[in-house]
């Protein structure tokens, strides 16, 4: 063979190798895409834009382009902020289903995140991530959302949505919400015939009480559970020591919401003073201290027997200004510091636990959060309200229970009854 020829040979043959070589280098994983994401009633989650009002009893179906290998279905998650939340995971041939352990908030955004799941072939997933937003009421409806310390939705169970606080001792049952949803809200029984008796829930947390802070709630009562003459404590945390709401006296003929606070200043050392604020009966009895007090008859024009109705308490530290509110009316405000004389004893200032008597300890105080009575069953501090004792549970409906740690404007009181009102 020509020698011209013989090294053309071994040059083509080389390139074909080299070449060959290269090819296989550059060859990339294969890869295992999601197709779909949707609810079990066929809800979207995988499209343009974010779908909302999504059921909260919705499993999550997931679809692939090959079979899954179950050995990483670990890489599947459901997150709630930055909480991951309790489901099942399973797989079947290409599909995925995500079966959360409990109901999914309501008004909540939730995120389906997929990460380095791979099917039998070998083939992996890439990054994949997409929200949504259940339906109903959550903890953006509110103002001052992130301000919020703790949200119970009572849809069925006890759970801060915000995660700050957890059930301990829980006695009541669920009936149905504002919105005609079953067991959507708590009703408590009052007591069964003997003191001690009363449904009550309990509650634990860091905090449930802050120098300015706001509460809001739903209710519902039967005038023919507050007789003439007999009241029913809502909630409370170690009553006057804290903080608590009373109905009284066939239906609401007066409102206490009691509050405690910082003396500020304080020239007799007595360091805390109680705001009682019970004198909202619409009467219309005004002072230095109450600014407003509505002058119709809160029985008849507002809290109405068998209705739902939302109180919200909001306490502005710096202003000093206490402000009732129901279905987003104000109905009362005080000045708590109304008097200007230096040597004024009652002005109050932060809102703040009661736990000294003179420069010692309160013995018996208890800084756990009741619903259904003025303090936990483990309150001892305040001789006339001790669970053990007595039978004025509250008797009646509750929901959409919010805390924050800063006072709510009137604008934001009014929006907040506007957001969650049926």
């Amino acid at each position: 063979m020509n020698v011209l020829k013989l090294k053309s040979l071994i040059w083509l043959m080389a390139g074909v190798l080299v070449f060959s070589a290269c090819k296989d280098d550059d060859t990339e994983d294969p890869t295992l895409a999601v197709s779909s994401i949707t609810t079990t009633d066929g809800t979207d989650l995988y499209g343009a834009t974010s779908a909302t009002t999504v059921g909260t009893d919705q499993n999550i179906l997931i679809g692939f382009s090959g079979t899954i290998n179950g050995s990483t279905l670990g890489n599947v998650k459901l997150k709630n902020g930055d909480n991951t939340v309790a489901s099942s995971v399973t797989a079947s041939g290409s599909t995925v289903t995500i079966d959360p352990t409990e109901p999914l908030f309501g008004g909540t955004v939730y995120t389906v995140q997929i990460n380095g799941v791979q099917s039998t072939d070998g083939a992996t997933s890439g990054n994949v991530s997409t929200s949504f937003t259940t339906a109903g009421i959550g903890l953006g409806t509110a103002p001052q959302a992130g301000n919020q310390r703790m949200y119970l939705q009572l849809n069925g169970n006890v759970v801060d949505v915000t995660g700050n606080a957890a059930a301990g001792f829980t006695q009541v049952s669920y009936t149905t919400d504002r919105f005609g949803n079953e067991n959507s809200a708590a009703y408590f029984g009052g007591s069964f015939g003997a003191p001690g008796t009363g449904d009550i829930v309990e509650l634990s947390g860091d905090n449930f009480l802050f120098p300015s802070m706001t509460y809001s709630l739903w209710v519902k009562i039967d005038h023919a559970d507050y007789p003439e003459g007999q009241s029913k404590r809502v909630f409370g945390i170690g009553v006057e020591r804290g903080y608590f709401l009373e109905l009284g006296d066939n239906g609401v003929a007066w409102m206490k919401v009691a509050t405690s606070h910082e003396v500020s200043p304080d020239p007799a050392n007595i360091s805390f003073a109680t705001s009682w604020s019970d004198n909202i009966n619409g009467g219309g009895n005004t002072d230095d201290l109450t600014l407003v007090n509505y002058t119709g008859s809160i029985s008849n024009d507002i809290m109405t027997s068998n209705d739902w109705h939302q109180i919200i308490m909001s306490y502005n530290a710096e202003t000093t200004m206490k402000s009732i509110y129901v279905d987003g009316t104000l109905i009362a405000q005080y000045n708590l510091s109304w008097n200007s004389d230096p040597t004024f004893e009652y002005n109050m200032k932060d809102m703040a636990f009661n736990d000294l008597s003179g420069i010692e300890p309160v013995v018996g105080l208890d800084k756990t959060l009741a619903l259904g009575f003025t303090s936990s069953r483990a309150n001892t501090a305040t001789g006339w309200s001790i669970y053990t004792n007595e039978q004025n549970t509250y008797k009646g409906s509750m929901d959409d229970f919010r805390i924050w740690n800063v006072a709510l404007t009137p604008e934001q009181a009014s929006g907040l009854y506007t957001a969650e009102k049926p």
